[in-house]
């Protein structure tokens, strides 16, 4: 039995795993079925620690987990803030599929939008988090942040050209702050579902899932 799981992290720096302050929240499900918890639920139904109570009883189904880069995004920051522990055995990440390492031979793109178009899935549930973030890559106090960020990551990609590692600051800047935001508005309208953040963040689970069964698991 295979279940998408999914995170968003409160992430407002340009590095994708360093920067991180907590999880804001936790998505589980397939393309029939989804829940999200979220950090700041005033309901003990939905908070991260019923996320935790879900993985465990999955896991105890014999439950497999599966997402986009859950190697190196999701599985180490759940074990980081929340302390949940996803055995090697209970995990299947879709980049690391026969099917998605062929893919990325030809293609340098790793986002999950480029993998669901070769595979025909709809990701449409980007586009309003997408359109946000490309409003704030317009902000002063960002656009400084940037020109501060791609110093940083020219140290380390030395390979990049400073308007790549500029662009590649001001991406991650602008993204970061637009989901970190779309969160504050999803909390403040007490979790509704007609949200961008609610949106975004189920959707990915549904895409998820859905590329997975696309690659024929």
């Amino acid at each position: 039995m295979y279940r998408a799981i999914d995170i968003e992290t409160e992430n407002t720096g340009i590095d994708i795993m360093k920067d991180n302050k907590r999880i804001i929240s936790v998505q589980i499900g397939d393309d029939s079925k989804q829940n999200l918890y979220w950090a700041d639920s005033p309901s003990s139904g939905w908070n991260l620690k019923s996320a935790k109570e879900e993985i465990a009883s999955l896991l105890a189904q014999g439950t497999i987990f599966t997402g986009y880069n859950i190697k190196g995004f999701d599985i180490p920051l759940l074990k980081q803030f929340l302390d949940i522990e996803i055995p090697n055995s209970n995990w299947l990440d879709i980049c690391q599929t026969p099917e998605m390492a062929k893919f990325h031979q030809t293609n340098k793109d790793w986002t999950l939008e480029c993998a669901c178009g070769e595979w025909l899935v709809d990701a449409t549930h980007k586009q309003k988090m997408n359109a946000k973030a490309e409003k704030y890559k317009t902000r002063q106090d960002i656009i400084e942040k940037a020109k501060i960020g791609a110093v940083a990551i020219n140290k380390t990609m030395t390979w990049l050209t400073p308007s790549e590692a500029y662009s590649k600051a001001l991406k991650k800047l602008a993204g970061g702050i637009a989901v970190y935001d779309s969160y504050l508005e999803f909390v403040e309208s007490g979790g509704q579902k007609n949200t961008i953040f609610y949106e975004y963040a189920i959707g990915d689970v549904i895409s998820e899932y859905q590329l997975l069964k696309a690659l024929g698991y």
